[in-house]
Order: C-alpha cells, then sequence, then structure tokens
C-alpha cells in the first residue's frame, strides 16, 4: 500500500514539474514576440547602442511592459528602430483618460549632471555663447545676441552653443552636421514654432542637446535643463498701467480668433464653457472664425462652425485697446500654449488668466507666477468668473503689482527677454561655475 502512495506521489510530483515547464515556455515565447526583430550585429565602427521598446507597447501599457533592451543598430537603420518605438496611442495614458495629455516630442532623458560638459565653462569669469546661422540665424528677440557680451566668435572658447531651429528652408539640416555639435553637449536648440515637428529634428536624434521653446509641456520637459520662453507681445499697452485694478473699465476680457475642430491646442475656445463667460457687461469674450483655416472647416463641417456667424457681431463691437483696460487678461492657449496676449496682458498692468494644459510657464527657474497670474486647464474653465468675483481686493491688488515688477524686470522689450533668456541659461549652472549665478547682482 505505501509503495502505491509513493508512487502516485512521484506521478503527481512530475506531472507538476511538467506543467510548469511547459506554462514558463509559453510565457517565454509569448514574452519575445513583445520584441522588435533583433537587428544584426555589426563590428562596424558605425554603429550605436539603441534601447529596443517592445513593439505592441504603447504609451498607455508602459507601465506594464517588459523592460527595453538594449540592441546594436546601424547609423543608417536607427530612424527606422525609432519609427517603430513611437507610441501607436497618442491619446494618452489610460490615468489622463478625457484630459489633454502632450507626447510633442519624446526627448532623450537629460539633465545638467549627465548631459553637459562643465569644463568647457571654465575659460572666462563671463558666460560666452556661439551662435550658429544654420539653419536659421538668431532670431526674435536673440537677433542681437552677437552685439552682446556674451557672444563669441571662437567656438573654443564658448561655454554654450546656440541652434536656431525656425528657419525658412524646407529641409534644413540636422544639428548634428553643425561643425561643433559634439553629439549636442552643450548645445541649446532655440525654437519659436508652434510645435516642435514643424521645425525640429526628430526628438530622439537631438542628443545631449537641451531645448529653449515656447512650445514647452510639463509632460515633457526636462526641469532644470530645458527652458520655457515666451512669444514676445507684438503690442505693449503701457498706459494702463497707472489704473487700479478694481477702477477698469472691465474684470475680464478676450478679443481674439477662435480654431474650429475635433481636436487640436486651442479648440477650446468653441466651447460652451469658454463663450459663456461673455456677458456683454464686465466680461467680454469676443472672438473670430475669420480666417483661412476656420473657412476651410465650416465649408466641410458646416455644424463645427455654429455661433461663428454671432460671435462675429460680438468681436466687431469691441477693439483690442478698449478691452485692455481690464483688471484680469484671460490668455487661452491658441496653435500652442504659448502666447502673444500673456506679455500684452502684461504690459497693460492686468493679471493674466491663464488657460491651457500642462503648460511650462515661461523662466519658470526665475519667475515666481504664482504671486502673479492664475492658470486654469482648459477642463475647468466654467471656475474661471466665479474664482475671479470671489478674490479679495488686497489680493487683486498684490497680485497686480506682483504682475507688473515682473513685466517691467523680465519682459517689457525685446533687449530684457534676452538679459531673462541668458540668465535663466546661466541659473541651471546652480553656482557651479564662479559668478555665472550671483544673486546679490542686479541688472
Amino acid at each position: 500500500m505505501k509503495r502505491v502512495v509513493c508512487r502516485l506521489e512521484l506521478i503527481l510530483f512530475l506531472c507538476f514539474v511538467v506543467i510548469f515547464v511547459s506554462l514558463t515556455s509559453f510565457n517565454s515565447a509569448k514574452f519575445l514576440k513583445h520584441y522588435n526583430s533583433i537587428v544584426s550585429v555589426s563590428r562596424d565602427p558605425g554603429t550605436k547602442l539603441l534601447e529596443s521598446t517592445p513593439a505592441n507597447c504603447n504609451c498607455t501599457d508602459r507601465a506594464v511592459c517588459p523592460p527595453a533592451e538594449t540592441v546594436v543598430v546601424e547609423k543608417e537603420i536607427i530612424k527606422e528602430v525609432v519609427k517603430k518605438e513611437e507610441c501607436r496611442n497618442n491619446g494618452g495614458p489610460w490615468y489622463a483618460e478625457g484630459k489633454t495629455w502632450h507626447y510633442p516630442a519624446r526627448f532623450p532623458l537629460c539633465s545638467m549632471d549627465v548631459c553637459f560638459n562643465y569644463t568647457k565653462c571654465d575659460s572666462s569669469e563671463n558666460l560666452l555663447i556661439f551662435t550658429y546661422n544654420l539653419p536659421s540665424p538668431p532670431k526674435r528677440y536673440f537677433s542681437r545676441i552677437n552685439e552682446s557680451k556674451y557672444y563669441t566668435n571662437d567656438p573654443a572658447k564658448a561655454c554654450l552653443f546656440l541652434v536656431f531651429l525656425d528657419g525658412d528652408t524646407p529641409w534644413p539640416p540636422h544639428p548634428s552636421t553643425l561643425p561643433y555639435w559634439n553629439g549636442g553637449q552643450n548645445h541649446v536648440l532655440v525654437i519659436f514654432a508652434d510645435k516642435w515637428h514643424q521645425k525640429g529634428p526628430h526628438q530622439a536624434s537631438i542628443g545631449n542637446a537641451s531645448v529653449m521653446a515656447s512650445d514647452t509641456h510639463e509632460t515633457t520637459y526636462r526641469p532644470g535643463f530645458d527652458v520655457s520662453v515666451p512669444l514676445p507681445g507684438r503690442l505693449h499697452v503701457r498706459e494702463f498701467q497707472s489704473l487700479k485694478p478694481l477702477e477698469r473699465k472691465y474684470l475680464a476680457t478676450f478679443r481674439g480668433l477662435r480654431y474650429l475642430g475635433l481636436k487640436g491646442e486651442g479648440v477650446f475656445r468653441s466651447l460652451d464653457a469658454f463663450r459663456g463667460m461673455h456677458n456683454g457687461n464686465d466680461v467680454i469674450v469676443a472672438t473670430s472664425c475669420e480666417h483661412a483655416i476656420s473657412k476651410m472647416i465650416r465649408e466641410k463641417e458646416p455644424a463645427l462652425g455654429v455661433h461663428c456667424d454671432e460671435d462675429l457681431l460680438i468681436h466687431k463691437n469691441f477693439t483690442f485697446h478698449d478691452l485692455m483696460n481690464t483688471t484680469f487678461g484671460l490668455v487661452p492657449a491658441g496653435v500652442q500654449p504659448a502666447s502673444y496676449r500673456f506679455i500684452e496682458v502684461l504690459s497693460a498692468g492686468a493679471i493674466p488668466v491663464l488657460i491651457a494644459d500642462n503648460y511650462v510657464k515661461p523662466f519658470d527657474t526665475l519667475i515666481l507666477w504664482y504671486k502673479c497670474l492664475l492658470q486654469f486647464p482648459t477642463t475647468e474653465m466654467h471656475r474661471i468668473v466665479g474664482t475671479l468675483r470671489a478674490m479679495k481686493p488686497e489680493e487683486i491688488q498684490t497680485r497686480q503689482e506682483n504682475c507688473l515688477a515682473i513685466y517691467n524686470k523680465y519682459l517689457k522689450d525685446d533687449e530684457t527677454l534676452l538679459q531673462t533668456s541668458i540668465q535663466a541659461l546661466k541659473i541651471r549652472f546652480l553656482g557651479t561655475i564662479p559668478g555665472f549665478t550671483d544673486i546679490t547682482r542686479k541688472r
């Protein structure tokens, strides 16, 4: 009897082992199917290491995907492998369902500690900057940087190398073709385009370079390494600066374009939650569909242009200048989260009310924006008017004073914007280089 029991136990044990091995082999095979085809290893000196993401893994399930595998790929097929790695689902991760999520670019994970060569900054007491003329010469408020004390025409002395990406050619050269690129080390890519992909190179190909952009989102921003910069104001309305906030004509105003469509950064301007703030009295929201793209959309999809005609009548009844006589200036995201209106509102001594998702505010390492402006996600626009009316007069006064101080110190004209941009680049060193971050120095 005992022998029979022992044999049965042995048989059960062997069955368990066979089942376990089978399941393990099945899971291993299933696991390996997730991976991209392994590229043959080449001993050619032109090969590079690249982390390969499982082919079926997308943005929404990255947390449960198997770890990335390091493979060796040749230069000419890096672009193809990176293309396979891109997320197949642009809707955002599961936890952002119903919210706006940004993947304008997935830059290499970099920091000043890892991707910067500090020794190149030891040759001078000041920050020396070399600028390229390709893909574009310096633009906007950087246009006179070559006349400043920070400029050097000797790349051997330069601490930073600025590359301006907003060129006019349809096929600009890749920054890696620049003579002192060195894998992007100590390079700063400056871009004002509405979207990175319009002017910038493939995000995975920028190496160790940092980014200085107006289209900067919290979901892709590398704090302490990248710098968010503003679009310059087209008009400065300084004559209203002396008016106290509660003595102004309006509580809150906006006058600008309305964007039509089902997706895009600024289409929320067509939502009732935005348009409905208009009361024709102390809150004015004057929008217009009168631009080429919206006209094309209205022809194809008339339903998307609902209320455009009545909005146009409101738009014609108010002027930009008149609406700057306001306590709060609404600054909704347009084609990108940055807006020309931001600095224009500040110039009038008004308090900006940003309406944008995941937006990194300009010069966030220098400016304490929470003491000045208010910011609402696009899903919370219904809160705006109630919040503004509930604010105490002393808080409004303090915010207005802080906003005006910020404008005059950091943003008031192109020369000031250039100096602020350089200061934002210098502050990244956090005192590592003597004199770069002297907090006692006044400009």
